[in-house]
C-alpha cells in the first residue's frame, strides 16, 4: 500500500536538513508572534501562474495554522501549534497522521520570517517590517550568500480591492544583484498579503473567512491511525514512505 503524502515527505526533508542550522541561530522562541495571533481566518491560496491548480487552503486562528492540500490526489494536512509545541503532518487518503511534535521548534524558527513577510505587523509600510526581519534573518533570506541580504522600498499606490475585500496596494522594489519589482496587495482587516505579483507570477487569497476557527482543525481527526517519526524515517530510508505496520492507535 502506498504510504505518506508528499507533504509529509518533502516536508520531513527540508525540517531534517535545516534543524542544525535554524536551531543553532533562531534561539528558543516558539511565539507565532503578530502573523499566527492576529485576527483569525480561513482563505483559499490560488497560485496565479496556474489558476487552475487546486488551492491550498490555509487556516490562521489562536496562534495555530493549518494548510490543507486541495489536490485530491495527494490530499493532507500540516497542523502546526506553536505555542504547544505541536505539528502534525496528515495524510487524509490513508487515514492516518504523524506527531511530529520533536520538529515543532525547528519548524517555529523557520516559520518565523516566512509569516513576518506574508503577515507584516500592523498597517502602513510593509518593507519596514519586511527589512527588519531581513536584518534579523539575513543569513537566511539573502539569494546569494557572498552579497548582502535584500532591501525593500515600497512605494504607496492606494486603496484598492482584492475580491471585494479593502486592500492598499504597494510597489515593491527588491534592491541586490538582481533587482526584482513587483505588486502586493494587503488586507486591510486581516493584515496579510492578499495578493502578490510579480515577473514570475503571483498569487492570490480567495473565499476569504474572517472569523474564529473551529478547534477541530487543529487536532488529529479521530479514527485516525498515528504513527510514528520512525516509522516515517524508515518507510522513506527504504523508498516507500512511510511504515504501514500499524504504530499507536489514534486517540
Amino acid at each position: 500500500m502506498r504510504t505518506s503524502s508528499r507533504l509529509t515527505h518533502a516536508l520531513t526533508i527540508s525540517l531534517i536538513g535545516a534543524a542544525p542550522l535554524l536551531a543553532g541561530c533562531f534561539g528558543d522562541s516558539m511565539s507565532g508572534g503578530p502573523a499566527l495571533n492576529g485576527p483569525p481566518f480561513s482563505a483559499d491560496l490560488v497560485d496565479l501562474r496556474e489558476p487552475a491548480k487546486p488551492p491550498t487552503r490555509i487556516y490562521l486562528g489562536d496562534g495555530k495554522v493549518r494548510m490543507q492540500s486541495g489536490d485530491p490526489t495527494s490530499s493532507g494536512a500540516l497542523v502546526f501549534d506553536p505555542s504547544h509545541g505541536t505539528m502534525l503532518l496528515i495524510d487524509d487518503p490513508h487515514h492516518r497522521y504523524i506527531d511530529a511534535g520533536m520538529f515543532a521548534s525547528v519548524a517555529a524558527k523557520g516559520f518565523a520570517p516566512l509569516l513576518r513577510f506574508i503577515r507584516p505587523a500592523g498597517a502602513g509600510d510593509p518593507c519596514t517590517e519586511w527589512n527588519a526581519t531581513v536584518s534579523q534573518y539575513g543569513a537566511f533570506v539573502r539569494r546569494d550568500r557572498s552579497g548582502p541580504p535584500p532591501h525593500f522600498t515600497c512605494r504607496s499606490l492606494g486603496e484598492d480591492k482584492v475580491n471585494g475585500r479593502p486592500a492598499s496596494k504597494w510597489a515593491v522594489v527588491t534592491d541586490g544583484a538582481q533587482a526584482d519589482t513587483g505588486t502586493i496587495w494587503i488586507d486591510e482587516r486581516l493584515h496579510i498579503v492578499s495578493r502578490s505579483v510579480d515577473r514570475d507570477g503571483g498569487m492570490e487569497m480567495r473565499n476569504v473567512h474572517e472569523g474564529p476557527q473551529p478547534a477541530a482543525l487543529f487536532t488529529a481527526p479521530p479514527g485516525y491511525r498515528k504513527l510514528s517519526v520512525t516509522d516515517m524515517l524508515k518507510g522513506m530510508v527504504s523508498g516507500s514512505g512511510a511504515s504501514s505496520t500499524p504504530s499507536t492507535p489514534a486517540p
